[in-house]
């Protein structure tokens, strides 16, 4: 079994936090997308393993992929289904921006096969979403999710995002009382963070941004994590939490190691230890495939030292921690051995528990994962 991501990098307009790989929407770049897509797919449903691999997750992200037109969605998934083998349980989520959703185009998707929506609404305050260079309003976002059970999706995800300029306290409970009295399966939280080269990182340099402070961020994250647990949700991952039988398959997946191939520009894909990445910008990737039929612009077999980084990394995200027993077996006892004056030293400043041969990040830990996760590196 493996996973299959797609990225379709076209958006509507730029948010001034985002830094991933996008493009403002052009008709004739998205033909030349599919094309280059199209070449790709039959490339690398050619090589090893993919001839022999069953995908049982996929993944189309973005960009905001519901700006393509039903006949490009069509094509889209054309091309997935003519160059592997897909699960007929297989999990498969479509990205969307509130909107660009409409009910025609819901439908089509669930025709296709979609069966996992993940809406990014980011906040249910009007005045925030304005700060976050959104489009859509509080009312349109609740509209999407409506409209997604209308078209029969069970199985919706909704980003929100904290820690934004000018968030008061109470936008941030409205944000999680709507979500909860929409009662999606899955959410994602994420705490804002200014990247380089955004518009936002500008603003921070000349001190015009309002940004909360570090305890106003944690308390934020402590919140979501109450409420949505008070109402059922389960905290699985540092950011993501769902109904009991939702977590997201294909993240956890690539959470535990798991292999996928990743389709598009900045797309990224694992097999068993090697990793490789697309060209970032669409730019470069269309004239990569253009010319050469491919588009890698890294390829690397991780050596011992970065899958035991990796393995830190990823396994600690899991709520469920990782199992030194494992580690042990994986990377031997001196890995482990080299490792055990930190895991103290965190273990006493309540930054992580130890349970038998469990170790997992506490609920402080929890909002310092990253910085965790580097001292035992």
């Amino acid at each position: 079994m493996a996973g299959l991501y797609i990225h379709i990098p076209f958006c509507t307009h730029a948010c001034p936090y985002c830094d991933f790989s996008f493009e403002l929407l052009k008709d004739g770049r998205v033909d030349r997308l599919l094309a280059a897509l199209e070449t790709e797919a039959g490339r690398r449903g050619r090589e090893s393993p993919w001839p022999d691999s069953t995908i049982d997750t996929v993944f189309l992200g973005g960009g905001t992929p519901t700006c393509l037109t039903d006949r490009q969605l069509d094509r889209v998934f054309g091309m997935i289904h003519g160059f592997f083998r897909v699960d007929p349980d297989a999990e498969v989520t479509v990205e969307a921006n509130p909107e660009t959703v409409r009910i025609s185009k819901l439908q089509r998707l669930r025709e296709l096969g979609v069966n996992r929506l993940s809406i990014g609404v980011q906040s249910f305050s009007d005045d925030i979403l304005r700060r976050l260079g959104r489009r859509h309003t509080a009312d349109q976002a609740e509209e999407a999710i409506v409209l997604a059970r209308e078209a029969g999706f069970e199985n919706v995800n909704l980003d929100l995002m904290f820690g934004v300029p000018g968030q008061a306290a109470s936008h941030w409970t409205d944000t999680l009382e709507r979500t909860v009295s929409l009662d999606p399966e899955h959410v994602s939280v994420y705490g804002l963070t200014i990247e380089p080269g955004t518009k936002f990182a500008r603003m921070e340099e000349e001190g015009t941004l309002d940004l909360p402070d570090e305890a106003g961020h944690v308390a934020c994250y402590y919140q979501a994590l109450d409420r949505l647990a008070a109402a059922g949700y389960r905290h699985y991952e540092v950011s993501n939490l769902s109904k009991p039988g939702f977590a997201c398959r294909h993240n956890v997946s690539c959470w535990n190691g798991g292999d996928y191939l990743g389709l598009g520009p900045s797309a990224h894909s694992h097999l068993a230890g090697r990793r490789l990445a697309n060209s970032r910008s669409l730019a470069d990737y269309l004239s990569a495939m253009d010319e050469w039929g491919e588009a890698i612009d890294m390829d690397e077999t991780l050596s011992v030292e970065e899958r035991i980084h990796e393995y830190i990394l990823l396994r600690l995200r899991s709520v469920e921690g990782m199992d030194t027993r494992v580690f042990r077996d994986r990377f031997g006892d001196d890995a482990m051995g080299k490792r055990d004056p930190a895991i103290h030293t965190l273990a006493e400043e309540g930054l992580l528990a130890e349970r038998g041969a469990r170790i997992r990040l506490t609920r402080k830990g929890l909002a310092l994962a990253d910085s965790v996760c580097a001292y035992l590196m």
